[in-house]
């Protein structure tokens, strides 16, 4: 039996938590354990909210010294090298590491143990340090990155630019183009007809963060509630997450006269029933920043997808290579509230679109965005020395 150790040593990053980041870690380990594979996981944060199909996980938590400043950066090394101790007591046949600042586990368990390995990197981490947080080490960070990269028998990476990012750096690093999946056995697709006689409701599910374009959103709704022809085709909003500009949402809705849902952080579990109840989903990003790449590889869009929901998107990123515009979504230029609210009330004035849209947004879901699909791409690329066998 293969035996896996996953590395997570970022204390952002709850193994058993309701972030994007968190349904990707537990996604990727059920795809493994799907393999027949032994599966440990060794984290800096081990999270409250475990699954019953993950009780029985083996999991190793090492939490990092909570001091601040430069001492913060210094304990987080600390913590993922104590997981490297452990790695190397335990052993392992394969060693994959979800990338994080200042975790060197990758580089030193691949020597030592001369196991294949796999480095899946996610976002630009150091320069989304820089921007959103504080990063003071810099050459750290790049130092430890190029390490892990460079010996990695494959690095995955979410999307075209993190592929770039990573080469820039690392010009030998062995890159494969993976984005993100679905579990489309936990996310199962909608049941067909209208939710409520009474109103249409749009859901959008994310981390709440002003890089989401979520206000845009409240905008759309707004106008195309001003505009509805008759009272059954206005729209009100479900918010599925938490974060930051929540207070700020909810004084925009109220003052936009919206009906607006805020749901919370729920478990992942959750999420399905909560799309159940609604009649079409958004994911309405703002526009690129100048000079700036969209690197992500939005999780929302493949449960869209894969709960059949009918999907407004903006045309930003790696989206339109998701979303087929008319077939399995509507695509809007991103930061237009006018072209977002036309796309609602399109939906809302033809039922037969969204359970069109939706259906053949599952069928693409079920065919093409797996994360069974996702982790064969990645085992596919390891050299032929070091692959395992997958089934």
């Amino acid at each position: 039996m293969m035996r896996v150790a996953y590395l997570c040593a970022d204390p952002g990053v709850p193994v058993f938590g309701t972030k994007g980041s968190s349904v990707h870690v537990q996604e990727i380990v059920r795809a493994w354990r799907g393999t027949g594979a032994a599966v440990t996981v060794y984290c800096t944060r081990l999270g409250t909210d475990r699954p019953a199909d993950l009780a029985d996980l083996d999991v190793v938590e090492v939490r990092p010294e909570s001091v601040p400043g430069p001492a913060r950066e210094r304990a987080v090394q600390d913590a993922a090298l104590a997981l490297v101790d452990e790695v190397l007591r335990n052993g392992c046949g394969l060693v994959y590491e979800r990338y994080s600042l200042f975790s060197p586990a990758l580089s030193v368990v691949a020597k030592v143990l001369d196991v294949p390995s796999v480095l899946e990197v996610n976002a630009p981490l150091i320069e989304e340090q820089q921007r959103y947080r504080q990063l003071l080490d810099v050459k750290k960070a790049e130092a430890v990155f190029r390490r892990n990269a460079a010996t990695a028998d494959v690095v995955a990476c979410v999307s075209e630019p993190v592929v770039r990012w990573v080469r820039d750096r690392v010009p030998t690093a062995r890159t494969v183009l993976t984005p993100n999946g679905v579990n489309v056995d936990r996310i199962t697709a909608r049941r067909p007809g209208r939710r409520n006689p009474d109103h249409l409701t749009v859901a959008f599910v994310g981390t709440l963060k002003p890089w989401h374009g979520v206000p845009g959103l409240l905008h759309a709704v707004a106008l195309a509630n001003e505009q509805a022809a008759e009272p059954d085709r206005r729209w009100k909003v479900r918010i599925i997450g938490d974060g930051p500009v929540r207070e700020d949402l909810e004084r925009l809705a109220a003052s936009l006269g919206v009906e607006t849902d805020f749901a919370g952080a729920v478990p992942p579990a959750a999420v399905p029933g909560l799309l159940d109840e609604c009649d079409a989903a958004a994911a309405p990003y703002p526009p690129d920043a100048t000079g700036q790449d969209d690197y992500f590889s939005p999780l929302k869009v493949y449960e869209y997808m894969a709960a059949a929901m009918p999907i407004i998107a903006s045309a930003a990123g790696q989206i339109p290579s998701i979303v087929e515009d008319g077939r399995t979504g509507i695509l809007v230029p991103p930061g237009e509230p006018v072209s977002l609210a036309a796309a609602l009330t399109r939906l809302a004035e033809d039922p037969a679109l969204r359970e069109r849209l939706g259906g053949q947004a599952r069928d693409e879901a079920v065919m093409r965005f797996t994360w069974n699909g996702v982790l064969s791409r990645i085992t596919a690329a390891l050299p032929p020395a070091r692959r395992v066998a997958v089934p």
